[in-house]
Protein backbone atom coordinates (compact mmCIF):
# COMPACT_ATOMS: atom_id res chain seq x y z
CA UNK A 1 0.00 0.00 0.00
CA UNK A 2 2.88 2.24 1.09
CA UNK A 3 4.87 2.14 -2.57
CA UNK A 4 1.05 2.41 -4.50
CA UNK A 5 0.76 5.41 -2.60
CA UNK A 6 4.06 7.32 -3.52
CA UNK A 7 3.75 6.10 -6.88
CA UNK A 8 0.51 7.75 -7.12
CA UNK A 9 1.85 10.83 -5.38
CA UNK A 10 5.33 10.88 -7.95
CA UNK A 11 2.29 10.68 -10.87
CA UNK A 12 0.66 13.61 -9.35
CA UNK A 13 3.88 16.01 -8.60
CA UNK A 14 4.63 15.12 -11.96
CA UNK A 15 1.75 16.16 -13.95
CA UNK A 16 0.98 19.21 -11.74
CA UNK A 17 4.84 20.42 -12.56
CA UNK A 18 4.10 19.93 -16.02
CA UNK A 19 1.93 23.12 -16.43
CA UNK A 20 5.61 24.66 -15.75
CA UNK A 21 7.30 22.57 -18.44
CA UNK A 22 10.56 23.74 -19.99
CA UNK A 23 10.07 24.42 -23.65
CA UNK A 24 14.08 25.88 -24.62
CA UNK A 25 17.30 24.70 -23.28
CA UNK A 26 18.84 25.83 -19.89
CA UNK A 27 21.14 28.16 -19.17
CA UNK A 28 24.68 26.71 -18.92
CA UNK A 29 27.24 28.41 -16.92
CA UNK A 30 30.40 27.80 -19.22
CA UNK A 31 33.96 27.35 -17.86
CA UNK A 32 35.45 30.76 -18.77
CA UNK A 33 32.88 32.89 -17.21
CA UNK A 34 33.19 30.40 -14.06
CA UNK A 35 35.95 28.39 -12.71
CA UNK A 36 34.17 26.60 -10.15
CA UNK A 37 32.60 24.29 -13.58
CA UNK A 38 34.39 21.42 -13.47
CA UNK A 39 32.81 20.88 -17.55
CA UNK A 40 34.22 23.55 -19.95
CA UNK A 41 32.67 23.93 -23.37
CA UNK A 42 36.52 23.82 -24.60
CA UNK A 43 35.81 19.84 -24.32
CA UNK A 44 33.21 19.11 -26.73
CA UNK A 45 32.12 20.19 -29.75
CA UNK A 46 28.51 21.96 -30.50
CA UNK A 47 26.24 19.64 -31.93
CA UNK A 48 22.58 20.53 -33.79
CA UNK A 49 19.38 18.87 -33.90
CA UNK A 50 17.65 17.86 -36.53
CA UNK A 51 14.98 21.52 -35.76
CA UNK A 52 18.96 23.79 -36.17
CA UNK A 53 19.07 24.58 -32.00
CA UNK A 54 22.59 23.34 -30.74
CA UNK A 55 23.13 21.52 -27.68
CA UNK A 56 26.76 20.64 -25.88
CA UNK A 57 28.06 17.12 -25.79
CA UNK A 58 28.35 16.46 -21.89
CA UNK A 59 29.23 12.98 -20.65
CA UNK A 60 26.53 11.21 -18.67
CA UNK A 61 28.23 8.89 -17.00
CA UNK A 62 27.61 9.28 -13.65
CA UNK A 63 24.21 10.75 -11.80
CA UNK A 64 25.47 13.86 -11.64
CA UNK A 65 26.36 14.88 -15.41
CA UNK A 66 22.94 12.89 -16.27
CA UNK A 67 21.31 15.83 -14.06
CA UNK A 68 23.16 18.15 -15.49
CA UNK A 69 22.47 17.24 -18.96
CA UNK A 70 19.00 16.92 -18.03
CA UNK A 71 19.21 21.08 -17.11
CA UNK A 72 20.91 21.83 -20.36
CA UNK A 73 19.48 19.52 -22.92
CA UNK A 74 15.27 21.00 -21.49
CA UNK A 75 12.82 19.09 -22.73
CA UNK A 76 14.82 17.10 -25.58
CA UNK A 77 16.42 14.66 -22.46
CA UNK A 78 15.10 11.98 -22.67
CA UNK A 79 15.20 12.09 -26.62
CA UNK A 80 18.89 12.75 -26.63
CA UNK A 81 20.18 10.80 -23.57
CA UNK A 82 20.63 6.72 -24.87
CA UNK A 83 19.32 3.84 -23.16
CA UNK A 84 22.59 2.49 -20.88
CA UNK A 85 22.37 5.82 -19.35
CA UNK A 86 18.84 6.12 -18.75
CA UNK A 87 18.65 2.23 -17.57
CA UNK A 88 21.28 3.69 -15.24
CA UNK A 89 19.79 7.10 -13.92
CA UNK A 90 16.92 5.14 -12.98
CA UNK A 91 18.28 4.02 -9.60
CA UNK A 92 17.81 7.23 -8.48
CA UNK A 93 13.93 6.96 -8.82
CA UNK A 94 13.97 3.80 -7.19
CA UNK A 95 15.78 4.15 -3.84
CA UNK A 96 19.02 2.20 -4.82
CA UNK A 97 20.80 5.59 -5.27
CA UNK A 98 20.61 8.97 -3.57
CA UNK A 99 20.53 11.97 -5.89
CA UNK A 100 17.92 14.43 -4.68
CA UNK A 101 14.99 12.61 -6.79
CA UNK A 102 11.63 11.72 -5.39
CA UNK A 103 10.96 8.02 -5.65
CA UNK A 104 9.11 6.98 -8.59
CA UNK A 105 9.05 3.72 -9.75
CA UNK A 106 6.85 3.98 -12.88
CA UNK A 107 9.67 6.32 -14.05
CA UNK A 108 12.18 4.29 -12.68
CA UNK A 109 10.20 1.20 -14.35
CA UNK A 110 9.73 3.86 -18.08
CA UNK A 111 13.62 4.54 -17.57
CA UNK A 112 14.63 0.66 -17.93
CA UNK A 113 12.55 0.23 -21.20
CA UNK A 114 14.36 0.22 -24.14
CA UNK A 115 12.00 2.70 -25.67
CA UNK A 116 10.32 5.08 -23.59
CA UNK A 117 6.23 5.43 -23.66
CA UNK A 118 5.65 8.43 -25.50
CA UNK A 119 2.67 9.58 -23.02
CA UNK A 120 4.34 8.01 -20.48
CA UNK A 121 5.21 9.28 -16.51
CA UNK A 122 8.49 9.98 -17.16
CA UNK A 123 7.80 11.97 -20.64
CA UNK A 124 5.64 14.49 -18.51
CA UNK A 125 8.22 14.60 -15.95
CA UNK A 126 11.32 15.38 -17.41
CA UNK A 127 9.60 18.46 -19.04
CA UNK A 128 10.43 20.07 -15.96
CA UNK A 129 14.07 21.29 -14.80
CA UNK A 130 15.54 19.53 -12.31
CA UNK A 131 14.27 20.18 -8.55
CA UNK A 132 16.95 22.07 -6.53
CA UNK A 133 17.24 18.95 -4.43
CA UNK A 134 18.77 17.32 -7.83
CA UNK A 135 20.80 20.39 -8.26
CA UNK A 136 22.52 20.67 -4.79
CA UNK A 137 23.34 17.09 -5.20
CA UNK A 138 24.92 17.26 -8.30
CA UNK A 139 26.58 20.48 -7.39
CA UNK A 140 28.77 17.63 -5.39
CA UNK A 141 30.04 16.55 -8.50
CA UNK A 142 30.24 18.79 -11.09
CA UNK A 143 30.53 22.54 -9.19
CA UNK A 144 28.24 25.62 -10.04
CA UNK A 145 27.83 24.74 -13.33
CA UNK A 146 24.01 25.13 -13.56
CA UNK A 147 23.72 28.77 -13.93
CA UNK A 148 20.80 30.47 -12.38
CA UNK A 149 19.47 27.26 -11.03
CA UNK A 150 22.47 26.99 -8.91
CA UNK A 151 22.29 30.23 -7.14
CA UNK A 152 22.26 29.91 -3.74
CA UNK A 153 24.13 27.13 -3.33
CA UNK A 154 27.44 28.26 -2.64
CA UNK A 155 30.54 25.18 -2.59
CA UNK A 156 31.25 24.73 0.74
CA UNK A 157 27.75 23.59 1.23
CA UNK A 158 28.36 20.86 -1.10
CA UNK A 159 32.02 19.85 0.21
CA UNK A 160 33.39 21.45 -3.13
CA UNK A 161 36.27 24.41 -3.15
CA UNK A 162 37.45 26.58 -5.56
CA UNK A 163 41.55 25.59 -6.13
CA UNK A 164 44.33 26.91 -8.00
CA UNK A 165 46.31 23.50 -8.29
CA UNK A 166 47.90 22.02 -11.24
CA UNK A 167 45.52 19.95 -13.03
CA UNK A 168 48.06 17.56 -12.94
CA UNK A 169 47.51 16.54 -8.94
CA UNK A 170 43.83 16.54 -9.71
CA UNK A 171 44.46 14.25 -12.35
CA UNK A 172 46.20 11.68 -10.13
CA UNK A 173 43.89 11.98 -7.62
CA UNK A 174 40.78 11.34 -10.15
CA UNK A 175 43.13 8.37 -11.45
CA UNK A 176 43.37 6.63 -8.41
CA UNK A 177 39.75 7.16 -7.61
CA UNK A 178 38.50 5.68 -10.38
CA UNK A 179 40.17 2.61 -10.12
CA UNK A 180 39.21 2.54 -6.61
CA UNK A 181 42.62 2.52 -5.09
CA UNK A 182 43.76 -0.40 -6.72
CA UNK A 183 46.15 1.35 -8.99
CA UNK A 184 48.53 4.45 -9.13
CA UNK A 185 47.91 4.58 -5.34
CA UNK A 186 51.50 4.83 -4.92
CA UNK A 187 51.71 8.43 -7.89
CA UNK A 188 48.89 10.05 -6.27
CA UNK A 189 48.63 12.41 -3.07
CA UNK A 190 47.72 10.30 -0.13
CA UNK A 191 44.00 9.40 0.26
CA UNK A 192 41.86 7.00 2.44
CA UNK A 193 39.70 4.05 1.50
CA UNK A 194 37.09 6.19 2.76
CA UNK A 195 37.42 9.57 1.10
CA UNK A 196 38.05 6.76 -2.02
CA UNK A 197 34.67 5.80 -1.98
CA UNK A 198 33.22 9.51 -0.84
CA UNK A 199 34.65 11.13 -3.78
CA UNK A 200 34.50 8.54 -6.49
CA UNK A 201 32.15 10.52 -9.15
CA UNK A 202 34.12 13.43 -8.68
CA UNK A 203 37.77 12.11 -9.40
CA UNK A 204 36.24 9.33 -12.42
CA UNK A 205 34.74 12.84 -13.63
CA UNK A 206 38.14 14.49 -13.18
CA UNK A 207 40.07 12.02 -14.65
CA UNK A 208 37.71 11.44 -17.50
CA UNK A 209 38.27 15.39 -18.42
CA UNK A 210 41.65 16.00 -17.66
CA UNK A 211 42.28 13.16 -19.84
CA UNK A 212 40.53 14.91 -22.77
CA UNK A 213 42.59 17.94 -21.37
CA UNK A 214 45.63 16.08 -22.45
CA UNK A 215 43.96 14.86 -25.64
CA UNK A 216 43.01 18.64 -26.49
CA UNK A 217 46.01 20.78 -24.44
CA UNK A 218 45.62 23.86 -26.50
CA UNK A 219 42.24 23.92 -25.65
CA UNK A 220 42.64 22.63 -21.86
CA UNK A 221 42.55 23.86 -18.33
CA UNK A 222 45.86 23.87 -16.72
CA UNK A 223 44.34 24.13 -13.01
CA UNK A 224 42.38 21.98 -10.87
CA UNK A 225 39.09 24.24 -10.42
CA UNK A 226 37.36 22.74 -7.93
CA UNK A 227 37.96 19.76 -5.44
CA UNK A 228 37.06 18.50 -2.25
CA UNK A 229 37.11 20.41 0.49
CA UNK A 230 38.56 17.20 2.33
CA UNK A 231 41.21 16.30 0.30
CA UNK A 232 42.72 19.99 -0.17
CA UNK A 233 44.93 19.81 2.87
CA UNK A 234 46.89 16.52 0.89
CA UNK A 235 46.75 17.79 -2.43
CA UNK A 236 48.42 20.96 -1.04
CA UNK A 237 50.82 18.36 0.88
CA UNK A 238 51.84 16.87 -2.76
CA UNK A 239 52.07 20.13 -3.96
CA UNK A 240 54.90 20.71 -1.69
CA UNK A 241 56.39 17.27 -1.57
CA UNK A 242 56.76 17.05 -5.55
CA UNK A 243 57.95 20.51 -5.72
CA UNK A 244 55.60 21.95 -8.10
CA UNK A 245 56.46 25.28 -7.46
CA UNK A 246 59.55 24.93 -9.55
CA UNK A 247 57.69 23.06 -12.49
CA UNK A 248 55.80 26.24 -12.00
CA UNK A 249 58.24 28.85 -11.90
CA UNK A 250 58.32 31.28 -14.69
CA UNK A 251 62.33 31.74 -15.38
CA UNK A 252 62.58 28.15 -14.64
CA UNK A 253 59.51 27.33 -17.32
CA UNK A 254 61.42 30.18 -19.94
CA UNK A 255 64.79 28.10 -19.31
CA UNK A 256 62.92 24.49 -20.52
CA UNK A 257 61.60 25.96 -23.29
CA UNK A 258 64.54 27.59 -24.58
CA UNK A 259 66.43 24.23 -23.87
CA UNK A 260 63.66 22.91 -25.79
CA UNK A 261 63.68 25.01 -28.54
CA UNK A 262 67.51 24.80 -28.76
CA UNK A 263 67.12 21.25 -28.81
CA UNK A 264 64.70 21.05 -31.64
CA UNK A 265 66.55 23.89 -33.77
CA UNK A 266 69.52 21.17 -33.43
CA UNK A 267 67.72 18.32 -34.41
CA UNK A 268 66.32 20.20 -37.27
CA UNK A 269 69.91 20.96 -38.35
CA UNK A 270 71.44 17.74 -38.06
CA UNK A 271 68.24 15.95 -39.92
CA UNK A 272 68.69 18.98 -42.52
CA UNK A 273 72.10 17.87 -42.93
CA UNK A 274 70.97 14.05 -43.08
CA UNK A 275 69.08 14.65 -46.05
CA UNK A 276 71.60 16.44 -47.85
CA UNK A 277 73.80 13.76 -47.55
CA UNK A 278 71.20 10.91 -48.57
CA UNK A 279 70.57 13.26 -51.28
CA UNK A 280 73.72 13.57 -52.72
CA UNK A 281 74.78 9.86 -52.16
CA UNK A 282 71.41 9.09 -53.80
CA UNK A 283 72.54 11.76 -56.80
CA UNK A 284 76.00 10.24 -57.29
CA UNK A 285 74.03 6.60 -57.25
CA UNK A 286 71.54 7.61 -59.72
CA UNK A 287 74.34 9.13 -62.01
CA UNK A 288 76.37 6.34 -62.22
CA UNK A 289 73.96 4.12 -64.09
CA UNK A 290 74.00 3.70 -68.04
CA UNK A 291 70.76 4.40 -70.11
CA UNK A 292 69.83 0.35 -69.89
CA UNK A 293 70.24 0.41 -66.41
CA UNK A 294 68.29 4.02 -66.10
CA UNK A 295 65.04 3.26 -68.34
CA UNK A 296 65.26 -0.50 -68.99
CA UNK A 297 62.17 -1.67 -71.75
CA UNK A 298 60.21 1.64 -71.10
CA UNK A 299 58.76 3.62 -73.49
CA UNK A 300 58.49 6.97 -73.98
CA UNK A 301 54.79 6.61 -72.98
CA UNK A 302 55.34 4.92 -69.54
CA UNK A 303 59.06 7.15 -68.45
CA UNK A 304 55.88 10.12 -68.65
CA UNK A 305 53.81 8.54 -66.84
CA UNK A 306 57.00 7.96 -64.31
CA UNK A 307 57.30 11.46 -64.13
CA UNK A 308 53.99 12.45 -63.36
CA UNK A 309 53.54 9.67 -60.57
CA UNK A 310 56.93 10.67 -59.10
CA UNK A 311 56.14 14.22 -59.40
CA UNK A 312 52.79 13.23 -56.96
CA UNK A 313 54.25 11.29 -55.12
CA UNK A 314 57.59 13.21 -54.61
CA UNK A 315 58.96 14.10 -51.60
CA UNK A 316 62.40 15.84 -50.26
CA UNK A 317 64.75 12.90 -52.11
CA UNK A 318 63.38 13.83 -55.46
CA UNK A 319 64.81 15.17 -57.64
CA UNK A 320 61.55 16.14 -59.81
CA UNK A 321 61.48 19.59 -60.76
CA UNK A 322 58.07 21.83 -60.43
CA UNK A 323 54.72 20.57 -59.54
CA UNK A 324 52.87 18.22 -62.06
CA UNK A 325 50.54 20.26 -63.89
CA UNK A 326 47.10 19.38 -63.89
CA UNK A 327 47.00 18.46 -67.38
CA UNK A 328 49.20 15.74 -66.40
CA UNK A 329 47.04 14.06 -63.98
CA UNK A 330 44.20 13.76 -66.57
CA UNK A 331 47.14 12.20 -69.08
CA UNK A 332 47.81 9.99 -66.42
CA UNK A 333 44.52 8.78 -65.54
CA UNK A 334 43.90 8.17 -69.24
CA UNK A 335 47.35 6.31 -70.01
CA UNK A 336 45.88 3.94 -67.42
CA UNK A 337 42.98 3.27 -68.82
CA UNK A 338 45.03 2.78 -72.56
CA UNK A 339 47.19 0.50 -70.89
CA UNK A 340 44.28 -1.61 -69.43
CA UNK A 341 42.71 -1.76 -72.50
CA UNK A 342 45.77 -2.71 -74.90
CA UNK A 343 45.52 0.84 -76.55
CA UNK A 344 48.07 3.54 -78.30
CA UNK A 345 49.25 5.82 -75.27
CA UNK A 346 47.18 9.10 -75.45
CA UNK A 347 48.56 12.19 -77.22
CA UNK A 348 50.73 14.56 -74.34
CA UNK A 349 49.37 17.76 -73.92
CA UNK A 350 51.72 20.49 -74.63
CA UNK A 351 52.04 21.65 -70.91
CA UNK A 352 53.19 18.43 -69.37
CA UNK A 353 55.43 17.94 -72.45
CA UNK A 354 57.56 20.91 -71.32
CA UNK A 355 57.24 20.13 -67.61
CA UNK A 356 58.68 16.71 -68.60
CA UNK A 357 61.08 18.20 -70.72
CA UNK A 358 62.11 20.14 -67.78
CA UNK A 359 63.62 17.35 -65.70
CA UNK A 360 67.00 15.61 -66.27
CA UNK A 361 67.21 12.17 -67.54
CA UNK A 362 70.20 11.20 -65.99
CA UNK A 363 67.95 11.12 -62.55
CA UNK A 364 65.51 9.35 -63.85
CA UNK A 365 63.52 6.73 -61.53
CA UNK A 366 61.11 4.19 -63.45
CA UNK A 367 57.40 4.49 -61.01
CA UNK A 368 57.78 1.23 -58.60
CA UNK A 369 61.42 0.27 -59.50
CA UNK A 370 62.77 0.89 -55.83
CA UNK A 371 59.72 -1.14 -54.39
CA UNK A 372 60.47 -3.76 -56.47
CA UNK A 373 64.52 -3.83 -55.91
CA UNK A 374 63.58 -3.87 -52.49
CA UNK A 375 60.65 -6.48 -52.25
CA UNK A 376 61.97 -9.04 -55.05
CA UNK A 377 65.26 -11.35 -53.92
CA UNK A 378 67.80 -10.99 -56.91
CA UNK A 379 68.89 -13.92 -58.72
CA UNK A 380 72.13 -13.72 -57.87
CA UNK A 381 74.77 -16.09 -56.59
CA UNK A 382 78.13 -14.28 -56.38
CA UNK A 383 79.33 -13.23 -53.22
CA UNK A 384 80.50 -9.34 -55.10
CA UNK A 385 76.82 -8.84 -56.48
CA UNK A 386 75.37 -9.64 -53.39
CA UNK A 387 77.89 -6.95 -52.12
CA UNK A 388 77.27 -4.42 -54.84
CA UNK A 389 72.92 -5.50 -54.06
CA UNK A 390 74.05 -3.69 -50.28
CA UNK A 391 76.10 -1.04 -51.29
CA UNK A 392 72.91 -0.10 -53.60
CA UNK A 393 70.42 -0.60 -50.62
CA UNK A 394 72.62 1.40 -48.49
CA UNK A 395 73.48 4.17 -51.26
CA UNK A 396 77.09 3.88 -50.59
CA UNK A 397 78.83 7.21 -49.40
CA UNK A 398 77.14 6.99 -46.08
CA UNK A 399 78.42 3.74 -44.91
CA UNK A 400 82.12 1.72 -44.36
CA UNK A 401 83.20 -1.84 -45.04
CA UNK A 402 84.06 -4.27 -42.05
CA UNK A 403 85.84 -7.15 -42.11
CA UNK A 404 83.41 -10.52 -41.13
CA UNK A 405 84.63 -11.90 -38.16
CA UNK A 406 83.69 -13.91 -34.90
CA UNK A 407 82.37 -11.10 -32.44
CA UNK A 408 83.38 -7.93 -34.80
CA UNK A 409 81.60 -4.84 -35.18
CA UNK A 410 79.85 -6.41 -38.51
CA UNK A 411 78.70 -9.07 -36.61
CA UNK A 412 77.48 -7.27 -33.88
CA UNK A 413 75.58 -4.73 -36.22
CA UNK A 414 73.65 -7.78 -38.07
CA UNK A 415 73.24 -9.26 -34.66
CA UNK A 416 71.61 -5.58 -32.57
CA UNK A 417 69.66 -5.12 -36.36
CA UNK A 418 68.22 -8.12 -35.93
CA UNK A 419 67.71 -8.80 -31.79
CA UNK A 420 67.46 -5.45 -30.05
CA UNK A 421 66.70 -2.86 -32.76
CA UNK A 422 62.78 -1.36 -32.68
CA UNK A 423 62.46 2.24 -31.98
CA UNK A 424 62.01 2.98 -35.38
CA UNK A 425 61.30 6.89 -34.51
CA UNK A 426 64.47 7.14 -33.29
CA UNK A 427 66.43 5.89 -36.22
CA UNK A 428 68.32 7.75 -38.57
CA UNK A 429 67.81 6.94 -42.30
CA UNK A 430 71.25 4.66 -42.30
CA UNK A 431 70.32 3.31 -39.69
CA UNK A 432 67.13 2.22 -40.66
CA UNK A 433 68.10 1.28 -43.64
CA UNK A 434 70.73 -1.18 -42.55
CA UNK A 435 68.02 -2.85 -40.03
CA UNK A 436 65.51 -3.30 -42.65
CA UNK A 437 68.50 -5.17 -45.06
CA UNK A 438 69.74 -6.95 -42.12
CA UNK A 439 65.99 -8.64 -41.61
CA UNK A 440 65.60 -9.02 -45.03
CA UNK A 441 68.66 -11.21 -45.95
CA UNK A 442 67.87 -13.34 -42.70
CA UNK A 443 64.68 -13.99 -44.03
CA UNK A 444 65.94 -14.58 -47.56
CA UNK A 445 69.11 -16.82 -46.19
CA UNK A 446 71.40 -14.69 -47.94
CA UNK A 447 75.11 -14.46 -46.76
CA UNK A 448 75.55 -12.14 -43.87
CA UNK A 449 79.11 -11.55 -44.81
CA UNK A 450 77.76 -9.20 -47.84
CA UNK A 451 76.48 -6.96 -45.05
CA UNK A 452 80.12 -6.19 -43.92
CA UNK A 453 80.58 -3.87 -47.21
CA UNK A 454 78.34 -0.81 -46.21
CA UNK A 455 77.66 -0.65 -42.41
CA UNK A 456 76.28 3.12 -41.06
CA UNK A 457 78.63 4.62 -38.74
CA UNK A 458 75.26 5.11 -36.74
CA UNK A 459 74.61 1.92 -35.65
CA UNK A 460 77.81 0.87 -34.39
CA UNK A 461 77.77 2.40 -30.65
CA UNK A 462 74.83 1.05 -29.49
CA UNK A 463 75.46 -2.05 -31.49
CA UNK A 464 78.41 -2.78 -30.11
CA UNK A 465 77.57 -2.32 -26.49
CA UNK A 466 74.89 -4.55 -26.52
CA UNK A 467 76.36 -6.89 -28.61
CA UNK A 468 79.63 -7.40 -25.96
CA UNK A 469 76.46 -7.77 -23.11
CA UNK A 470 74.72 -10.37 -24.56
CA UNK A 471 78.24 -11.89 -25.92
CA UNK A 472 79.70 -11.82 -22.45
CA UNK A 473 76.30 -13.29 -20.88
CA UNK A 474 76.23 -15.84 -23.38
CA UNK A 475 80.30 -16.96 -22.43
CA UNK A 476 79.50 -16.93 -19.05
CA UNK A 477 76.46 -19.00 -19.87
CA UNK A 478 78.60 -21.71 -21.36
CA UNK A 479 81.25 -21.49 -18.89
CA UNK A 480 78.29 -22.30 -16.44
CA UNK A 481 77.16 -25.11 -18.53
CA UNK A 482 80.81 -25.96 -19.38
CA UNK A 483 81.59 -25.90 -15.70
CA UNK A 484 78.62 -28.32 -14.74
CA UNK A 485 79.23 -30.71 -17.92
CA UNK A 486 82.91 -31.59 -16.54
CA UNK A 487 81.45 -32.10 -13.11
CA UNK A 488 79.16 -34.24 -14.28
CA UNK A 489 81.87 -35.77 -16.71
CA UNK A 490 83.84 -36.64 -13.20
CA UNK A 491 81.68 -37.80 -11.01
CA UNK A 492 80.34 -40.36 -14.42
CA UNK A 493 84.11 -41.08 -14.49
CA UNK A 494 84.73 -42.05 -11.01
CA UNK A 495 81.65 -43.55 -10.55
CA UNK A 496 82.40 -45.99 -13.83
CA UNK A 497 85.86 -46.45 -12.14
CA UNK A 498 83.73 -47.57 -9.34
CA UNK A 499 81.94 -50.37 -11.00
CA UNK A 500 84.43 -51.16 -13.44
CA UNK A 501 86.33 -52.03 -10.48
CA UNK A 502 83.51 -54.27 -8.94
CA UNK A 503 82.89 -55.88 -12.24
CA UNK A 504 86.68 -57.22 -12.43
CA UNK A 505 86.64 -58.27 -9.01
CA UNK A 506 83.05 -60.09 -9.40
CA UNK A 507 84.36 -61.83 -12.65
CA UNK A 508 88.07 -63.38 -11.39
CA UNK A 509 86.77 -64.46 -8.10
CA UNK A 510 87.39 -67.72 -7.30
CA UNK A 511 86.83 -70.20 -4.23
CA UNK A 512 89.55 -70.98 -2.17
CA UNK A 513 90.68 -74.62 -2.44
CA UNK A 514 90.07 -76.23 1.35
CA UNK A 515 90.94 -79.75 1.94
CA UNK A 516 87.82 -81.90 2.60
CA UNK A 517 88.01 -83.05 6.79
CA UNK A 518 85.75 -85.76 6.50
CA UNK A 519 85.29 -89.15 4.09
CA UNK A 520 82.98 -88.48 1.19
CA UNK A 521 80.97 -92.23 1.27
CA UNK A 522 78.06 -93.94 -0.67
CA UNK A 523 75.78 -97.29 -0.34
CA UNK A 524 76.43 -99.61 -2.91
CA UNK A 525 74.61 -103.06 -1.74
CA UNK A 526 73.14 -104.50 1.55
CA UNK A 527 73.97 -106.84 3.79
CA UNK A 528 73.10 -108.83 6.45
CA UNK A 529 75.07 -106.46 8.29
CA UNK A 530 73.45 -103.13 7.24
CA UNK A 531 74.28 -101.12 4.28
CA UNK A 532 77.77 -101.18 2.51
CA UNK A 533 79.81 -97.98 1.82
CA UNK A 534 82.36 -96.88 -0.01
CA UNK A 535 84.44 -93.75 0.48
CA UNK A 536 86.55 -91.57 -1.25
CA UNK A 537 89.50 -89.81 1.08
CA UNK A 538 92.12 -87.34 0.13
Amino acid sequence: MIRILLTLLGVVTAFAASAQAQTVQRDWTPYEQNKQCMISENFYNTTYRSDGTKYWFIPDNSMATIILKWHVTGDQFLNEMEYVSRKSFAACFNGERECGLPLNYNIANELSQFDVPENGVSTAYFKNPPPASAVRNAMAVVGDCFGSAGEGIYLDEVELTETDLPIDICFRAGQTMFYRGENYRSEAPPMTDAQIARYREWGMLAYYLINQVRNKPDKGATRCGVAPIELIPTFMQYYDDNNYAALEDPVQIAAREAEAAAAAQAAAEKQAREDEYLRKSKRERLLARNDYQRFGTLDGCQIAYSYVFGGINRDKMSFIVDPVPDSGISWALQFEKTQAAGQACPAMPQELGDWVAKQDPKLFEAYGAEEEFRNNKPNIWNENDWKAFVERWMWRDQTFAETYVQGGNCQAAIWYSRNIAHDWSKFSQAEEDFVGLARVFDRWGAPDKALCAAIPPDVLPLARKTWERHYNQVMREKARQQAEWDAANRREAARRAEIDAAYDELLNWKPPYQKQSELRCYNVEETKYGTRQRCFSD
